[in-house]
């Protein structure tokens, strides 16, 4: 997710690393970096990806990092493993299609220049947008009218803003998977402890809400030409990419319970933090086009909107402790980037220069883009924090020594 570092208050941090020491367990072995091997090798649990040849430059060029990236490529085949673990037929399906085409079905409702224009000025008008966002903030490039495909594949999006968490081609991925393995010992872990070992907790909306939550980054986090993301608008006072993937699911046919469970993630329900996930709901619904009270995401309470359901249900609560990848995923990002920035001289070529042996990388954000999508920010500082800084240039020396210059090249048309 993106997030201020306010919006956390059920408990403290140190009280959160300790649940998720206790609940969480590793899906697969990440890359390790404390000292540089080769760059990691593809293994028996990575998926081929193949890269679509209609997408934009900036989000080509991303695809292929992405796709050249054992890291990337076997934790999106573990994404999918997750998807595919989900019980219920329909559900499951529906996650699926979304990760293999997260082409957006709420722009559908929105055919004319008049009718997205119209959408903007509801939005203006309740608060959640500022009066001068661009149309973009909900319709950024890729979801226009007639549309075939999505703007790039999930495999390929950022998983947060630059400077963020995950900004990296097949970020969105990496941070997906993590969420859902916790959504899932959560459940697991709430189910043991409180309910007797009975599988109480539905796993399948929890796993389904992490995936889904994030899923419209693959619009709004997309790439430059010159390897930056995206600016994000906020809508309702939080990252777009949130309200315009709960307007997704309600587009897409999830009930109520699942869109407030999704909408949870940035805020549990209780302590005051209900009104922030009530007004997420309206925003959603406006996007998508729906009644929030007719749907069954709100009631009337005076002049009040408030959540629909009497009791909030317990996924929407684990729907929240599941998306804190960030404790860890920003403080790491921002560590290591000054290290590569110190490194980069040795690495990066103007476009204009001509690009030696060594230097193979057109900018830094190219650069940055390529080492973090397959040593990744938190595996890099792991060798910062358990080695030091020599190691860590010895790492990113070693991965661009092996890294097939095809790679990172620029994509010609």
């Amino acid at each position: 997710m993106c997030v201020d570092a306010s919006r956390s208050r059920l408990f403290g941090r140190a009280e959160f690393l300790a649940a998720v020491a206790a609940a969480a367990s590793p899906v697969f072995a990440a890359a390790s970096v404390i000292e540089p091997a080769a760059a990691a090798t593809g293994t028996a649990s990575s998926l081929p990806l193949t890269v679509p040849e209609n997408l934009r430059v900036g989000n080509m060029r991303a695809a292929r990092i992405a796709a050249s990236s054992p890291f990337v490529t076997r934790t999106y085949a573990a994404t999918l493993g997750l998807a595919h673990s989900i019980g219920d037929a329909a559900l499951r399906e529906s996650v699926l299609a979304m990760l293999r085409d997260p082409k957006p079905f709420y722009a559908k409702r929105y055919p004319t220049p008049d009718s997205r224009e119209a959408l903007r000025q509801s939005l203006v008008r309740e608060g959640f947008l500022a009066a001068d966002a661009p149309l973009g903030a909900i319709f950024p490039s890729g979801t226009e009218a007639g549309a075939t495909h999505a703007a790039q594949p999930f495999w390929t999006a950022a998983g947060s803003d630059a400077n963020s968490h995950h900004s990296y081609p097949g970020g969105l991925a990496v941070h997906e998977c993590f969420n859902a393995s916790l959504a899932a010992q959560f459940a697991s872990t709430y189910d043991r402890i409180y309910f007797d070992g009975k599988a109480t907790v539905d796993r399948d909306t929890v796993v389904a809400a992490a995936l889904y939550h994030d899923i419209m980054k693959t619009v709004v986090f997309q790439w430059n030409d010159d390897g930056t993301i995206f600016d994000e608008t906020p809508i309702a006072a939080t990252g777009g990419h949130h309200v315009l993937s709960g307007a997704e699911a309600i587009a897409r046919g999830r009930s109520a319970r699942f869109v407030i469970t999704l909408l949870s993630a940035h805020a549990a329900p209780s302590l005051g933090d209900e009104t922030k996930v009530a007004t997420w709901c309206r925003a959603a619904a406006i996007v998508a086009g729906v009644d929030p009270v007719d749907y069954g995401l709100l009631r009337k309470d005076g002049s009040q909107f408030v959540l629909a359901p009497a009791y909030v249900p317990i996924e929407a609560f684990v729907s929240y402790l599941s998306d804190h990848d960030y404790v860890l995923s920003i403080h790491a990002v921002r560590e290591v980037l000054p290290e590569l920035r110190r490194l980069s001289p040795r690495y990066v070529s103007p476009a204009s220069a001509t690009t030696s042996a060594a230097r193979q990388y057109s900018s830094f954000a190219w650069f940055k883009n390529d080492v973090l999508a397959n040593l990744s920010a938190i595996g890099l500082y792991q060798t910062l924090s358990r080695a030091n800084q020599a190691s860590f240039d010895r790492a990113i020396e070693a991965f661009v020594s092996n890294r097939p210059r095809s790679a990172a090249a620029v994509p010609t048309r």
